[in-house]
């Protein structure tokens, strides 16, 4: 009687199922696969394509060696001034002291003062590179001396430079620190036909930091011009001057001799104190380049 009685239960409830459901609207089937198009500016500094390691433009994917490229968007948001701050964000890369008056870089493992370019053509004077203006820093990773010649294993720093446009714009930036030193630049573009354009870069920057003795400046300006001669034709010209004269500073020297397995630290209670010979160590730079690149 009770397995009847169970059953008995299970088959009323089984009946009130239907019931309920047809009290409830019929829901429709639709298609839930719909396109969605999204218009905008994607966000980060990603670049797709080079044309540094192969000498042709080519996507990133295809090039046969490691490479990181430094927009220019990443360097004013990140305030970058130097190749120092640049390869903070490169693996594989390393910046050295430079003797307190050039860039050094460590690139794989491989030391060297030398393996700089500037538009692809070698740049190996010794001596600190501003970016101001930089449109992008491109830095290759492992032997190349087929595209570049001699040079050291690790790799190179290429700086591409910024070139005339076809928009009018006005910009500039600045900096201060409660040390004394100061930084401004600008940048100037202005087209003067559909086939003439200008650009003009600029910086002035004064040296201060906790060190004693420690001063310097900055100034370089570089105007270009572009010529668009019909078709694929196209032919830059600029001039680049650039003076940097600095107190060249070697840090705080060791108490006793080290070795590479067991190096010595530095002096104690020294970190403000200048170790050279104020107004004898000063490294005097001065460049006048004159560039021409012809497009077709």
């Amino acid at each position: 009687m009770r397995r009847s009685g169970l059953s008995g239960a299970l088959g009323l409830g089984l009946m009130a199922v239907p019931a309920a459901a047809q009290d409830q609207p019929a829901i429709q089937a639709t298609d839930a696969r719909q396109t969605i198009i999204v218009t905008g500016v994607r966000g980060g500094y990603q670049v797709d394509a080079t044309s540094t390691a192969t000498r042709t433009p080519t996507s990133l994917k295809d090039v046969p060696q490691a490479a990181s490229i430094i927009t220019e968007a990443q360097i004013d948001d990140q305030a970058m001034r130097s190749i120092a701050d640049v390869l903070r964000y490169v693996p594989g890369a390393v910046i050295s002291q430079g003797e307190g008056h050039r860039d050094q870089i460590i690139l794989r493992g491989n030391n060297s003062t030398a393996d700089f370019f500037v538009d692809g053509l070698r740049d190996d004077v010794q001596y600190y590179r501003g970016l101001y203006n930089a449109e992008r820093i491109e830095v290759l990773k492992g032997p190349n001396a087929m595209i570049f010649g001699r040079g050291g294993g690790g790799g190179i720093v290429n700086r591409v430079t910024k070139r005339p446009g076809a928009n009018a714009f006005i910009s500039s930036s600045g900096s201060a620190d409660t040390y004394g030193a100061w930084y401004v630049d600008a940048d100037i573009s202005q087209p003067l036909s559909e086939s003439v354009s200008t650009r003009m870069n600029a910086v002035y920057e004064e040296f201060r930091n906790n060190r004693d003795f420690y001063d310097g400046r900055r100034v370089a300006i570089n105007p270009t011009v572009a010529l668009s001669l019909g078709g694929a034709t196209r032919i830059d010209l600029g001039f680049e001057y650039n003076s940097d004269k600095r107190t060249i500073d070697r840090g705080v020297p060791s108490a006793v001799q080290g070795s590479l397995t067991s190096p010595s630290r530095p002096l104690t209670g020294a970190r403000d104190t200048f170790f050279g010979v104020p107004g004898f160590n000063v490294s005097d730079f001065e460049a006048k380049v004159l560039s021409g690149r012809i497009e077709h």
